[in-house]
């Protein structure tokens, strides 16, 4: 379980991004997703949670731990807890796909053989084993993106961060990331999601966290978030499309699109 107690953070100390907030992720939920408009604190919180920014005041606790601020315990934290940025050009450091998602494992110092083991499973697990030798400059910004992910799932972390996954994909690589998260859900990756892609986070996510004014403004599962428009409103979003179509037009509140087009096709 992920923790944060009394947590504040502030870049600018009139300003804080993060203000007291105490919030849990885990519990009994895989599929996590954090709301907010542009300035909330969705990636300040994924970077306190991973140790790359530590806390104004307050802590992370992580399986009932303080997360320790020394060398030996961010290598710890970030071997439980891994994160892909927003832009993948952020964490891709080598020029060759196989040389970039080994990068993590020399440094942990893990026989060869071990390295290539785990390199090939990731990379057919993501379904980019073909792009193994090509140079990072050439991929497109979805593989980009597995790239990047690739290069954590090798560490085996218990908890996935996705830091606006949609984000500069076109939907065919929407499409794939959606395949993709259902496809790590299914091994049992525990995932916390930030996106401004609403009807994205509507299919994906099993419980989500509003998070607005540097706190927690509301949380619950998907239904009880998205069917409160005034809420969305209040902190600049929108409600999904499907949520729209379930409340203007009285119609079943359907899980996804593909499911809304069998319904109507059985009519």
């Amino acid at each position: 379980m992920l923790e944060l107690q009394h947590v504040s953070y502030e870049y600018d100390q009139s300003k804080p991004i993060l203000n007291d907030l105490s919030v849990k992720f885990g519990q009994d939920h895989q599929v996590m997703g954090i709301l907010g408009a542009n300035g909330a604190g969705k990636s300040t919180l994924f970077l306190n949670l991973v140790g790359e920014l530590k806390p104004t005041s307050g802590q992370i606790i992580v399986d009932g731990q303080p997360v320790e601020y020394s060398k030996q315990g961010l290598r710890k934290l970030r071997r439980k807890i891994g994160i892909v940025f927003q832009n993948s050009d952020q964490q891709l450091f080598y020029s060759i796909v196989k040389e970039d998602v080994a990068f993590a494992l020399h440094n942990l110092k893990l026989p060869q053989s071990e390295i290539d083991e785990r390199v090939e499973r990731v990379l057919r697990e993501l379904d980019i084993w073909e792009l193994r030798d090509r140079p990072i400059q050439y991929l497109s910004g979805g593989q980009k993106k597995r790239v990047a992910i690739a290069g954590i799932l090798v560490l085996q972390s218990e908890w996935l961060l996705l830091d606006e996954p949609t984000a500069g994909l076109d939907p065919d690589g929407r499409r794939r990331m959606k395949l993709l998260i259902k496809k790590l859900v299914a091994r049992g990756q525990k995932i916390l999601l930030s996106s401004h892609d609403m009807d994205f986070m509507y299919e994906m996510c099993d419980y989500l966290y509003l998070l607005g004014k540097g706190k927690i403004q509301a949380q619950g599962s998907r239904t009880e978030v998205f069917n409160d428009e005034q809420l969305l409103l209040a902190n600049r979003l929108e409600q999904p499309w499907l949520v729209k179509l379930h409340q203007k037009l009285k119609i079943p509140l359907y899980e996804n699109e593909d499911q809304l087009f069998t319904a109507q096709k059985r009519k």
